[in-house]
């Protein structure tokens, strides 16, 4: 039985509805961009020049090229819009008080992944973009990319943090029942 708060603190539920409400516009942020970007050729090159730098290669951006991107790019977009699925149901739980139950934890513990995973998926994107956007280049002048940034070292922190804050919340989660079936 899950632990519900019998006294939800008021900013909690405010905030998590806030919170809900960001993570699904960020979902549908998410999905509508990633489809953007790549039917519209100046907003693929912006992409690729913020991911991959100024290479002083060619990029070829044609259909075939876009579309290619498009696939490599769903990946770590497919993955950030499920871990924001999975956020957007915790705080849904803690706007009706639910904040230590096993469902909570489990979903914490995939978003936890999810972060996790954006920053082994950040290179792995860019190693893909560049041979997508490279590949009808003649030889001599295709190219593999491969970078690394903060952002990639603080979502391995941020995602360690949130799981060992997971583990945290099961073991209070299972104190708590413990102690429920004392009553």
């Amino acid at each position: 039985m899950p632990l519900v708060l019998s006294f939800p603190s008021e900013r909690l539920v405010q905030f998590s509805r806030l919170m809900s409400f960001v993570t699904m516009a960020g979902i549908v942020g998410i999905a509508c961009a990633t489809l953007l970007v790549f039917l519209v050729p100046e907003w693929t090159r912006d992409l690729l020049l913020a991911r991959i730098g100024n290479t002083n290669m060619p990029l070829v951006i044609d259909a075939t090229t876009r579309t290619l991107g498009a696939l490599v790019l769903a990946i770590p977009a497919g993955v950030l819009m499920f871990g924001l699925w999975q956020a957007r149901g915790l705080f849904d739980s803690f706007a009706r008080g639910e904040v230590f139950n096993q469902q909570s934890a489990k979903r914490l513990q995939i978003f936890a992944f999810s972060v996790f995973a954006q920053a082994l998926l950040g290179p792995l994107t860019v190693v893909g973009l560049s041979l997508a956007f490279s590949l009808a280049n003649p030889p001599g002048q295709r190219f593999v990319a491969v970078t690394l940034s903060m952002q990639d070292y603080l979502a391995v922190i941020v995602g360690g943090i949130l799981w060992a804050i997971t583990h945290a919340m099961r073991e209070a989660t299972r104190l708590a029942d413990e102690n429920a079936s004392f009553v």
